[in-house]
């Protein structure tokens, strides 16, 4: 059979756009993310992922990670490099491109050092020639804070208020206060703030008028990452007196009796207080005696300790003399070293102690909060681990407008007066550690008694700013002015204690200059 020239031209041409039509469908792309979001925690590395459907090769096109707008960008890659000056400020430095199978379509950007403002939508761009594709791409940015803190405060009606607080949450936690059966008690108050770093701070407060409430803890939930952290408190029982209706029955029988036999019982009254009264001062004197006897002994192991700059945390300002510190809001460029604090607001003193006994004085005056003791020498300084004899600190503080032992549960101290100054003695090989008021020589308090092991520093923490300095005490011949007289059987003479140098702080503290805090001409330093 023959065929014409003219009959196979139709034929060719179909074939011609066929094939055109394959190349032009085999140039079309897809572009797809992840299809859950990516959860990551501040501080780390995170990953976001784009590929192309089908599994060709990205190597010569434009690939572009943006957030809301296309330029600038998170990441610009084009013509096989990465273009910086598209880039948006933030993410100068902190991201880099994953292209270890880009021939098969798979590419990622990784952010380093997360933070909380990374969090978000984000959308990956391929363009190749005129043909585009985007997708999106969310990342979840998560962090989990600090131990929960609580400070209790008894009212003078005899209710107790909680309050509870914690730093570097992200996103917004819940605050959640429980009874030991997991039952939930609401929070009188609430509050939620961020900081420059976008991690929220939380505080919440609690007003206990349950008599029957023995222990309470307070829990800080992170919903995204599922985790919380708990810290609970004992209320002491003394807080909750109860009056059974036996004791009430007898209160008042014991009422109308006293009604009617006032006036015989006034006198009887009268002679047994006058009684009681002159015991009490016998007591009270030979008792004040031997505490300040004990205090006395302890003296005489005076040592002169300064502070130690490679641990101080970065808010923490020195004074020249090292005997001097105190906490600004603004943050010194410091270089960063393991003994360094850097969560906690703390300094250690430069002497370290494995043996004997020791005994230095710190002037706190009317500051309102801090805490000083002594720690082991290799305790935690990176993140928030709680100041516990568990975790190598025997410390007391003043928090608010109450003192405490920093023991697991946090004990209470019923002080008589505020100290001024206060006085720490350690024996180490005896495995005691004391603090005294130097205000009037009585016992603050005394940790049990432990076996250590390695050296122990002196310790010292503020809660706030100001201009007001914690401050280590010189040695000199100990305190003055406080005479102490006993009964006349047991001495015919008082006996006359002298301070550990003059009152450091107070008054004025102008004399004192800071190597860090530049003064203006004819002014002291601050």
């Amino acid at each position: 059979m023959a065929f014409s020239p003219n009959s196979c031209l139709p034929r060719c041409l179909l074939i011609l756009i066929l094939l055109q039509i394959s190349k032009l469908d085999s140039a079309h792309f897809d572009v797809f993310g992840p299809p859950k979001p990516i959860l990551a925690l501040v501080g780390e590395d995170a990953e976001l992922p784009c590929h192309l459907s089908p599994n060709v090769s990205a190597e010569r096109m434009e690939l572009r990670w943006f957030r809301k707008k296309v330029s600038p960008a998170v990441l610009v890659h084009r013509d096989g490099q990465q273009q910086d000056r598209e880039q948006m400020p933030e993410y100068r430095g902190r991201v880099t491109l994953v292209k270890d199978s880009i021939t098969q379509g798979n590419v990622a950007v990784r952010i380093h050092q997360v933070r909380a403002s990374d969090d978000g939508e984000y959308r990956c761009f391929f363009r190749e020639n005129e043909s585009y594709e985007e997708a999106k791409v969310q990342l979840k940015v998560a962090a989990l804070g600090s131990d929960p803190h609580i400070y209790m405060k008894v009212e003078e009606n005899g209710k107790i208020q909680l309050e509870c607080s914690s730093v570097g949450w992200y996103p917004e936690p819940q605050v959640q206060w429980r009874t030991t059966q997991g039952e939930k008690l609401p929070s009188t108050t609430e509050s939620s703030s961020p900081d420059e770093e976008g991690l929220f701070t939380v505080a919440a407060s609690l007003i206990i008028r349950d008599n029957s409430l023995k222990n309470v803890s307070c829990c800080i939930q992170n919903l995204l990452l599922d985790q919380e952290k708990e810290v609970g408190i004992s209320i002491p029982a003394p807080f909750f007196p109860r009056l059974t209706p036996w004791v009430v029955a007898v209160a008042v029988i014991l009422m109308v009796l006293g009604l009617l036999t006032v006036g015989s019982v006034f006198f009887t009254w009268r002679l047994y207080s006058e009684r009681s009264r002159e015991r009490k001062n016998e007591f009270s004197s030979k008792e004040k005696l031997l505490e300040e006897l004990k205090w006395k002994k302890a003296t005489l192991h005076a040592v002169d300790v300064t502070l130690d700059p490679d641990t101080a945390h970065p808010h923490l300002f020195l004074y020249e003399d090292s005997k001097s510190v105190r906490l600004e809001e603004s943050r010194q460029k410091l270089p960063e070293k393991p003994e360094r604090f850097d969560s906690w607001p703390c300094v250690l003193g430069r002497e370290a102690f494995t043996s004997g006994r020791h005994y230095w004085e710190v002037e706190v005056g009317d500051r309102t909060d801090w805490a000083i003791g002594v720690c082991r020498e290799n305790v935690m300084k990176k993140g928030f681990d709680p100041m516990t004899p568990e975790n190598g600190f025997w410390a007391v503080e003043l928090y608010g407008n109450g003192y405490w032992a920093l023991t697991p549960l946090r004990t209470p101290l019923p002080l008589a007066g505020a100290p001024r100054r206060v006085g720490i003695f350690l024996d180490y090989d005896s495995g005691e550690i004391a603090f005294y008021n130097m205000s009037d020589g009585s016992l603050i308090y005394t940790f049990p008694k432990v076996s250590f092991s390695g050296p122990l520093r002196p310790f010292f923490c503020i809660w706030s700013c100001g201009k007001k300095p914690l401050t280590i005490c010189p040695i000199t011949d100990g305190p003055e002015g406080v005479t102490v007289v006993a009964d006349d059987q047991d001495l015919s003479k008082g006996i006359q204690l002298s301070p550990i140098g003059e009152d450091s702080v107070s008054g004025d503290t102008d004399t004192l200059r800071s190597k860090l805090i530049p003064t203006q001409p004819g002014q002291g330093a601050p």
